[in-house]
């Protein structure tokens, strides 16, 4: 799993690695530092999906203190809807095609057996 910050106007992106997604309040705080200290400037908006890591009363605060805007952003919402959509649809596909070859097969089987 990992964690991605765009910089909506540079484009500029950091990637952080990690294992369980309680350890989003370290990286979110790392990534702060960085900013400050590498860019001279505060986070102005955090985007965000419905992720419950992003919505603990830790990071809330911190954000609150930095005067960041926290918004959802619908658009990553709806891409995943839709992702998922398309993934359930080729499963669907995988899954007819596969009992189409099941169904071949046991037919052929049939029709093997009959002739001996």
């Amino acid at each position: 799993m990992f964690y991605l910050f765009i910089d909506d106007h540079t484009r500029y992106c950091w990637v952080y690695l990690m294992k369980y997604h309680f350890e989003f309040f370290e990286i979110y705080t790392a990534f702060r530092a960085i900013v400050k200290t590498q860019h001279s400037n505060v986070i102005k908006c955090f985007s965000y999906d419905l992720g419950g890591e992003y919505t603990s009363n830790k990071v809330y605060e911190l954000l609150t203190l930095d005067g960041t805007i926290h918004q959802i952003r619908i658009q990553i919402i709806l891409s995943k809807m839709a992702l998922l959509k398309e993934n359930i649809g080729t499963l669907l596909k995988l899954l007819v095609l596969s009992c189409s070859l099941l169904l071949f097969l046991v037919c052929f089987e049939e029709k093997l057996f009959l002739r001996l």
